[in-house]
């Protein structure tokens, strides 16, 4: 970001703090009063609008975004005010800053995108599974820098953990987001011991049982097993690993266990398509 101003749009400013392309901060807030906002006053929300993470986004991609993106915008009035582009184009899909004089004011627009995006997203007839991250609600250079981390993370914990999901908020994804970061750090550490011990059968009955809410007949159904194979799956996962399901403690690292290895499965797709 430089003092020549002249072309900036509200999509190249917000893109230049994000990715923290900028030195004088006094600079920042004047370009973003020309803008019709108060970087440090009002509050402003990310939303991107990504591609799943193992497809190579081009432009013409990103393109099919705009219009769910753009109708995004305009549910703020603040937004709606903005005489410039706002769309960010990101690796994956594009980004729309919400802004806001007010966090009430912003619950309202909140409030609207939960009304209204995931029909847009439908609208648009995409094959692939366009996931929207909500970032959290924030003012200041930091700020702006978090919602949009924030959003992107939260779209991330989402094709792990709620892959049906279209709008993801991380308030409300904020521990699978962590949960994500700690497993992709020290994942293969906290699960080989145990994951190994398990034959394939085992893991297999395994996530099932934790997919069907721990309920030994819809895993049973799931597999197309009986109710007692299931049953003594789990026990041979007590004998193997010495961690039994009924036990409580017991229960929680094997369901960590599962888990981690979905996200570590998942990590090493997305490092293939690389």
């Amino acid at each position: 970001m430089n003092k020549n101003t002249t072309d900036m749009t509200a999509a190249s400013y917000f893109h230049d703090l994000v990715i923290g392309f900028y030195e004088d901060e006094g600079l920042v807030a004047e370009i973003g009063r020309t803008l019709g906002f108060d970087v440090e006053q009002d509050v402003f929300m990310a939303a991107a609008f990504f591609y799943p993470s193992e497809k190579v986004v081009c432009q013409e991609d990103r393109e099919l975004l705009f219009d769910a993106a753009a109708k995004t915008a305009m549910l703020s009035e603040r937004n709606r005010n903005m005489d410039s582009p706002q769309i960010m184009t990101c690796d994956k899909g594009v980004c729309v800053m919400l802004v806001a004089e007010s966090k009430a004011a912003m619950q309202e627009v909140l409030k609207k995108v939960r009304e209204t995006v995931p029909a847009q997203i439908q609208a648009l007839g995409l094959d692939e599974h366009v996931r929207v991250g909500i970032g959290t609600m924030e003012s200041g250079i930091r700020g702006i820098e978090n919602t949009f981390r924030n959003a992107s993370e939260a779209v991330r914990a989402g094709e792990i953990f709620k892959k049906d999901r279209v709008l993801l908020e991380y308030m409300g994804m904020e521990i699978y987001s962590s949960i994500n970061q700690m497993v992709i750090s020290y994942g293969s550490r906290l699960t080989r011991t145990v994951w190994s011990s398990l034959s394939d059968r085992e893991k297999k009955v395994l996530s099932a049982y934790y997919k069907c809410k721990e309920e030994s007949s819809r895993t049973a159904g799931q597999l197309g097993m009986t109710k007692q194979q299931v049953e003594e799956s789990l026990r041979q996962v007590q004998r193997d690993t010495g961690l039994d399901v009924r036990d409580t403690e017991d229960n929680f690292k094997l369901h960590f266990i599962v888990i981690a290895r979905k996200i570590l499965e998942h990590d090493e797709r997305m490092r293939r398509g690389r």
